[in-house]
């Protein structure tokens, strides 16, 4: 078994003189260090394993790569500025292994660790433990064959019963973790004497927002099945929208960043530190509802701009300039380009994760699928309008009849006769700026909208991630034989 991360070093006592006098006994409790357990309990495993999946898996390389291209930021420093840029081997093997170790050597055994643990181990009947490890292990197994296709599932993190674990397909994942995810929501259900309280940084150890969350994953992962299954992908997701989110209060958030070095919001140490990303013209150019900078229709009405967007260099009242992808001047000092605005990054910022606004999106896709306009157009509204309320509006903004706010209500509530796939999804890409990139580009490969504008697809765009340069290594032979511009199997029907 993995000795957590929670467990420091053990120091080694060399006793010189006096051995001899000690019993075998006296000698295993000397050497035993009361407060480092070889093992940790599920209380200390859970705080470890929600803060991986916030900060390790939606706050790290992964996240940022997406948001660069999707096109909700621009590189303008060092490896992101060569990735969007297409520099030569700027998005190669050496780019994902720290992410593959983090997910698979740290998170996964963390979770697997906790199933055992909870189910027929150490604390057996710690259901609620079981059920949210369950849940967890879905959502960081599901980012991680959507960004790389065929992954080490079934014979991962077997220890040395398996050193070289296979590569699972994709479509086999899918099944599994629906599986994972069925069996989650039925534990969550059981009697559980010992539960997690606030050492679950999510939900505080309550069963029925964890059984929202496993429905709400199991939407999503229905709803990425669209190009393989149209119909049959929203039939799924309808018939599992009444046990999903049902409102904001529901979110799977992560809010427990603190204000120390160690403790920020990663997206807010990466601005601060570093400063890879400015704002996408793309992005901005499909807020202000225009193609070009230079366009006689920029409508910049809409009240999310100074919400997400500070101006350049964030001095107050000054001008909002966003950065072209493929195309940018450096500029990691802030001197050209806008940023996110401060009110969305800062150093305990809340990181959502999944959300009822994305519920309602992925409802209103799927009821233009089953053509459904009606319901599409409810759905559209209620998730437009959650997005509007999370960024500051004040009240419905469908329903509102102020002068200022008229020519953004016309176009972004256009009524149900015109409502359209581009119009759903580009909205879905607003409200998903930018902590949710990673689900936005997952958007992208599977509908095509946004549309991009980076010159430099044209030289390649990425529909896949690379396999890390560890397993080429280490595991070589059972590697799939895949470029970063092939598809995944929900993308373009292959597994390779």
């Amino acid at each position: 078994m993995k000795r957590s991360k929670f467990t420091p070093y053990l120091m080694m006592l060399g006793l010189a003189i006096g051995a001899s006098a000690c019993s075998d006994d006296k000698l295993d409790e000397i050497n035993t260090n009361p407060n480092s357990p070889l093992e940790s309990p599920l209380s200390l495993l859970m705080p470890q394993v929600t803060v991986d999946a916030a900060f390790g898996v939606w706050g790290t390389d992964l996240a940022w790569y997406s948001a660069v291209f999707v096109e909700q930021t621009t590189g303008v420093h060092a490896q992101f500025e060569q990735a969007d840029k297409r520099g030569n081997a700027s998005f190669n093997a050496t780019a994902t292994s720290n992410n593959w170790n983090d997910i698979y050597a740290s998170e996964l055994q963390d979770l697997d660790i906790m199933i055992e643990r909870g189910s027929t181990g150490a604390e057996a009947g710690s259901w609620r433990y079981v059920g949210i490890a369950k849940v967890l292990k879905a959502y960081v197994m599901s980012v991680t064959t959507d960004l790389f296709g065929r992954v080490p599932y079934s014979e991962a993190n077997k220890g040395t019963e398996v050193l070289k674990p296979a590569y699972d397909k994709q479509e086999d994942i899918y099944k599994a973790l629906n599986a994972l995810l069925d069996d989650a929501i039925l534990d969550l259900a059981k009697p559980s004497p010992n539960v997690p309280g606030a050492g679950d940084f999510f939900y505080s150890g309550d069963a029925a927002k964890w059984t929202k969350a496993a429905y709400t994953l199991k939407m999503r992962l229905a709803n990425h099945l669209s190009k393989r299954d149209p119909q049959g992908s929203a039939d799924a997701v309808l018939a599992l929208l009444p046990n999903a989110f049902a409102s904001p209060a529901d979110n799977l958030t992560f809010s427990k960043y603190t204000a120390t070095a160690i403790g920020e919001n990663p997206w807010y140490q990466e601005e601060n530190d570093r400063s890879h990303f400015a704002v996408s013209t793309t992005f901005y150019n499909i807020l202000r509802n225009t193609t070009t900078d230079t366009d006689a229709n920029i409508n910049d009405n809409d009240p999310r701009i100074p919400f997400l967007i500070d101006p350049v260099g964030r001095k107050k009242g000054g001008d909002r300039v966003a950065a072209p992808n493929g195309t940018a001047v450096n500029d990691q000092g802030r001197t050209n380009y806008s940023r996110p605005s401060e009110n969305l990054i800062y150093a305990t910022a809340p990181q959502p994760l999944m959300t009822y606004a994305e519920v309602k999106f992925i409802e209103a896709e799927a009821r233009l699928r089953k053509g459904d306009k009606t319901g599409a157009y409810a759905a559209y509204t209620a998730a437009v309008d959650a997005d509007l309320m999370s960024k500051g509006a004040a009240s419905s903004v469908s329903t509102s009849t102020t002068a200022e706010s008229k020519g953004f209500r016309d176009r972004v509530f256009m009524g149900a006769d015109n409502l359209t796939l581009q119009d759903v999804m580009q909205q879905k890409y607003i409200a998903f700026f930018i902590y949710q990139a990673i689900e936005s580009y997952t958007d992208y490969r599977r509908t095509g909208f946004p549309k991009l504008n980076n010159p430099k697809n044209t030289v390649f765009f990425p529909r896949r991630f690379p396999y890390p340069q560890s397993e080429i290594d280490t595991n070589g032979a059972n590697v799939p034989d895949a470029t970063i511009q092939d598809g995944v199997w929900w993308d373009d029907g292959t597994e390779d």
